[in-house]
């Protein structure tokens, strides 16, 4: 052998063996106070939105901005959780402004296969959760529009050679958003489509032996350089986060909610076995000599799949608590000083090595996720599904004409203008036909 081999598998082992031990703090076994908890989750929350509004004001720092795909429609679906049990005005502010920015539309390009694609249809859980906090139908209908669009070629019969959810990331991007619509608008066509091309994927790209998703077709028979099959660690992540959104509005008496409780259950099984004493999961499952660092957005998927089924009796609490516990442990060990995550795998489709100072809002998402849920490990056990608020009655204005406060010392000039807008403002409530009002009076 090679002294550049040797030397190349010592350096290996070196590493893998340092990120085992030297490189995380000690395990602690106590549950963290909710409220330390919280508050550590809503730092990282207002750190990325400082960040990202930065960004907006500052084009020169040429970052990628804010936008409705599936990056930045991950951290909302923390997000939306997040402003729900916490007072981060900042968060629920740029949560607000950036759906309404973009008129609570979608990504699509105006081509079918666009219009079809689960990654541009995640941002409606951010749209669904405000339409759930104000109750004004425009804030809906886009994404229903999109939804209605896509149904027929979910639940296409017989069933096409190629999936409309090719890659296993969709299992997370779609099928939440489909069930929570059912939920909303009572109609079961937006969940059964779902529970249809769910199944195909699942029959498609499912490994009954190793209880993991290959990422694609392209992943079933490959395999890495040292003859392991390759099975992503944010990968798996994507899948058993989306199954635990998706039984958190599923029916209790859907008929096939108890094969997503199984699969759910077997996939976690599998995943807690390849965690490491640091308390974190590496990018590939299987091949810790190919990649021996730590991989902090898988880690946060898992920690949130997990401690979600504690706290809703899924999973079994003695066994899976302490894997939560050092796992949450764990991921606070790599929040850098800015306060939000790093040591993330960039956006890619398999394995790749991560380094420190690598950030996503993805991760940050799924960060979110997990520490609402160990906040929550206090609690006893709540039953699924999940009942969703009510909408309140919602306010509105019929006139669109922003408000011009006049000035301290007006000219007669301003105060005429200013009386005429107040009069087009009141001739516009007075003359123009409101659905909610002039029909229902009819």
């Amino acid at each position: 052998m090679k002294f550049t081999q040797i030397f190349a598998i010592a350096l290996t082992i070196s590493s893998s063996l340092m990120f085992m031990s030297s490189q995380a703090e000690p395990i602690n076994n106590k549950i963290p106070e909710p409220d330390k908890t919280i508050n550590i989750v809503k730092k990282l929350a207002s750190a990325e939105v400082a960040r990202l509004k930065e960004i907006e004001t500052k084009p020169e720092l040429k970052r990628r901005h804010i936008n409705t795909n599936w990056i930045s429609a991950t951290f909302f679906v923390g997000t939306a959780k997040l402003v729900d049990v916490a007072d981060v005005p900042d968060v629920l502010a740029f949560n607000m402004d950036t759906a309404q920015h973009f008129n609570y539309a979608h990504q699509g390009h105006g081509a079918p296969v666009h219009l079809i694609n689960a990654d541009d249809q995640a941002i409606g859980d951010l749209y669904q959760a405000i339409y759930l906090r104000t109750g004004l139908p425009g804030v809906l209908m886009p994404l229903q529009q999109r939804l209605d669009y896509t149904l027929p070629y979910l639940a296409i019969t017989p069933a096409p050679q190629k999936l409309v959810w090719w890659w296993c990331d969709s299992l997370f991007m779609a099928p939440p958003v489909l069930t929570r619509m059912s939920a909303i608008t009572g109609d079961s066509k937006y969940i059964n489509a779902m529970n249809v091309q769910f199944w195909r994927v699942h029959q498609r790209l499912y490994d009954t032996k190793e209880h993991l998703f290959a990422r694609d077709e392209r992943f079933i028979e490959r395999r890495s350089a040292n003859g392991k099959k390759i099975f992503w660690s944010r990968g798996q992540g994507w899948v058993v986060a989306g199954i635990a959104r998706i039984l958190e509005t599923m029916p209790e008496n859907y008929p096939s909610r108890p094969q997503y409780v199984t699969l759910f259950q077997e996939m976690v099984a599998s995943i807690a076995k390849h965690q490491q004493p640091d308390g974190l999961w590496r990018a590939s499952l299987l091949d810790l000599e190919a990649h021996p660092e730590p991989e902090t957005s898988g880690t946060a998927f898992f920690t949130y799949a997990m401690a979600f089924g504690i706290n809703h009796g899924l999973l079994e609490r003695d066994i899976y608590l302490p894997k939560v516990l050092n796992g949450w442990a764990g991921l606070n060990n790599y929040i850098l000083p800015s306060g939000i995550l790093g040591q993330v795998q960039s956006a890619g489709d398999q394995p790749v090595p991560t380094k420190r100072e690598t950030t996503a809002l993805y991760a940050s998402g799924a960060f979110i996720l997990a520490g609402l849920e160990v906040a929550k490990l206090h609690q006893p056990i709540t039953k699924l599904p999940v009942s969703l608020p009510k909408s309140p009655k919602p306010e509105y204005h019929a006139s669109d004409i922003p408000p011009s406060p006049l000035p301290a010392n007006p000219t007669p000039e301003q105060v005429r203008e200013d009386k005429r807008r107040n009069a087009e403002k009141q001739a516009v409530k007075d003359l123009m036909f409101d659905p909610w009002v002039d029909y229902s009076q009819q």
